[in-house]
């Protein structure tokens, strides 16, 4: 197996680690060795560094897409700081805050939802899993393998197109409530009159489903999207409600791009390509149509009961009903969520907040499920983590693994208040693993004094930061 737990450097800019002067890091070292960060690193002349400098001149700059997308990764540490004071305490600051009663009730039904004994975990982590992506299963490993091959740009596209279109599809639910979410909003911009007129332009669109998706398209595009036009044209509105007319056509659009004919359309064009066509010889696009049809896509997501009371406590939260004084963390909590929907977020990570036999525990975990092996001209893959986990009145935990063919590579940073039971912790690592038949090639156990980086485990985070980064 290769040496896969060697942490390369990570962009500068974006750890929280120091690097110290005078060690290097040998080929043959798997442990973490202090990656480079200029926020802790003086200039010769005293002053610190601004602006771009920040970034290490790598085209990383905070004005754009990219640049955004590094910032909000910095701040993740901030959101696991935020996540653990909620589960140690059981929101109990927030309670003291004056909350109303409906908040009140999905605090205490959300810590219900989180006990659960080891047994349960196995089952609430693949729900966590599930929901994290929902592209998943015979039908996309096989995609991933073709795409993996693909030798010409038109296939890689076709495929892309595909992928696009069936989670446009099955974010169809979703879609139809930011749209009628959209169409509230900028009701609240309008006369009365037009306001009455569009409340029942609105009140035509049906809930979702696939068969209601092309009448709600029609309605949309030819009768509230025409007339908010000629809204803002006769009044010559170009404020607030412009920006949510354009927010509403986008949705539109993603709407209208998730027609269940659109889906199988792009599958026939797939169909066209012999090197899909001998994956799936005998599937034609009406009976993939067919099976779209009958798909639950809220229930493939993995879609959990305590994920809606958590999003409704930190809605109440933003919007003021938890005291002003946590407004700014439950909005740094929202803002650490949504990280996970970006489009330059290359890797799968999940949070896992329960209370584990009565102690409370929050755990991250970032997974790569194609790591290539690093050894040239190899085309291996294997599965590389990164677990965090602090658990109350024990400590923080970081665990970086490697798994291919049924052989493991671990490296564990553990409290340092526990070094005494360090040779514990590698006797019960090692039972776990033969308990699950996997193999231990390479373990390191060794107190953590410092968090691996994200930034440091996974590298390719940061393969885009030399494309086309704009803000638009």
């Amino acid at each position: 197996m290769s040496n896969i737990l060697k942490v390369t450097t990570p962009v500068t800019g974006y750890d929280n680690t120091v690097n110290k002067q005078g060690q290097t890091q040998q080929p043959d070292n798997l442990s973490i060795k202090n990656p480079v960060t200029p926020d802790k690193v003086s200039r010769p002349d005293g002053r610190q560094q601004a602006g771009n400098e920040q970034t290490g001149n790598q085209g990383v700059t905070h004005e754009s897409n990219f640049g955004n997308f590094v910032q909000s990764l910095r701040e993740l540490p901030l959101l696991r700081e935020l996540m653990n004071k909620m589960i140690f305490t059981g929101m109990g600051n927030l309670v003291e805050a004056g909350v109303g009663k409906g908040t009140a009730a999905d605090i205490e039904a959300l810590f219900q939802m989180l006990e659960m004994s080891p047994d349960e975990v196995t089952s609430f982590l693949k729900s966590q899993m599930n929901g994290a992506n929902r592209m998943q299963g015979p039908l996309f490993d096989l995609m991933r393998q073709v795409m993996g091959q693909a030798e010409t740009v038109e296939l890689k596209q076709g495929i892309l197109d595909f992928l696009k279109k069936y989670n446009d599809m099955s974010s169809g639910k979703h879609l139809m409530q930011n749209i009628k979410g959209n169409l509230e909003d900028i009701q609240g911009y309008m006369f009365r009159n037009d306001r009455e007129t569009l409340q029942m332009l609105a009140g035509k669109l049906q809930a979702h489903s696939m068969k209601a998706n092309p009448a709600n398209t029609q309605i949309l595009k030819e009768e509230i999207i025409p007339f908010l036009g000629k809204y803002v044209s006769d009044t010559r509105d170009m404020g607030k409600i412009r920006d949510l007319i354009s927010l509403l056509a986008f949705n539109t659009s993603r709407y209208e791009s998730g027609n269940v004919d659109n889906v199988a359309q792009a599958f026939q064009r797939l169909l066209s390509f012999p090197a899909f066509q001998k994956k799936l010889p005998d599937m034609t696009a009406d009976q993939f149509r067919d099976m779209l049809m009958n798909v639950d896509f809220e229930k493939a997501a993995g879609k959990t009961e305590w994920t809606d009371k958590l999003l409704n406590i930190i809605d109440s939260g933003i919007k003021g009903e938890a005291g002003a004084v946590n407004k700014e963390a439950f909005l740094n909590i929202m803002n650490g969520l949504l990280i996970n929907e970006s489009v330059y977020m290359p890797v799968m990570h999940v949070m896992l907040p329960m209370i584990l036999n009565g102690v409370p525990v929050f755990s991250e975990i970032w997974v790569d499920p194609d790591e290539d092996s690093g050894n040239p001209g190899s085309r291996e893959k294997g599965v590389k983590l990164l677990i965090k986990f602090d658990m109350k009145d024990v400590g923080f935990f970081d665990m970086m693994m490697y798994y291919e063919k049924g052989k493991m590579d671990m490296l564990i940073h553990y409290p340092d208040h526990l070094s005494e039971h360090e040779s514990e912790i590698r006797k019960g690592i090692m039972e776990i693993m033969e308990k699950n038949n996997m193999a231990v090639e390479y373990l390191a156990v060794e107190p953590g004094r410092e968090s691996i980086p994200v930034s440091a485990a996974f590298p390719k985070i940061f393969e885009r930061r030399n494309s086309v980064n704009v803000t638009i």
